[in-house]
């Protein structure tokens, strides 16, 4: 059967350092995630969740972007079809993700101007709820792939050994 999507996979030792890397965008996440927990606009005000919200955006721009460059990478040497599914997968996602948090950001500058309304507030503060778990899913089936990449790299590269001496026996 031929592909109609090339061959890709990723560099998981890249991947995982551009996550390990990203301290600023997962600091915004856990300080945004505050915001749903308080969901109170006097005690939260609409412009930090703005100020954050945006911040958030250019940070999730720039990480999508580290690990699309250096992350992902087609026509490896060898290839794993499902692999290379999921690795597709979750590299589309990143388009998915940015434009939604994009949406939100717009949305939350909207709020400010002409005259705030706590109900339009209360709407982005659940957009980005929506988005977080999202984003944090994404995240977790990267590393899920990361884990799985890393693996079929170790077995690949694992000494040929006998059967013998993989089970201990020495053959006396």
């Amino acid at each position: 059967m031929i592909s109609v999507h090339p061959k890709l996979t990723i560099n998981a030792a890249f991947l995982q350092e551009i996550k390990d890397d990203n301290l600023r965008l997962y600091g915004l996440l856990d300080h945004l995630r505050a915001c749903w927990l308080v969901n109170d606009p006097d005690v939260f005000r609409p412009e930090w969740f703005t100020e954050l919200i945006c911040d958030l955006r250019d940070q999730i721009a720039m990480h999508f972007a580290l690990e699309n460059a250096f992350g992902y990478f087609e026509k490896p040497v060898t290839s794993d079809p499902l692999l290379s599914a999921e690795a597709q997968r979750l590299l589309d996602q990143h388009e998915e993700l940015y434009l939604q948090i994009c949406s939100i950001a717009e949305g939350a500058e909207e709020l400010l101007y002409p005259e705030f309304e706590e109900a339009d507030y209360s709407r982005q503060v659940d957009l980005f709820k929506e988005f977080y778990k999202a984003f944090q899913a994404h995240e977790s089936a990267e590393f899920d792939l990361m884990m799985n990449v890393f693996l079929k790299q170790q077995k690949e590269s694992r000494p040929l050994v006998s059967m013998d001496q993989e089970t201990g026996f020495c053959g006396r």
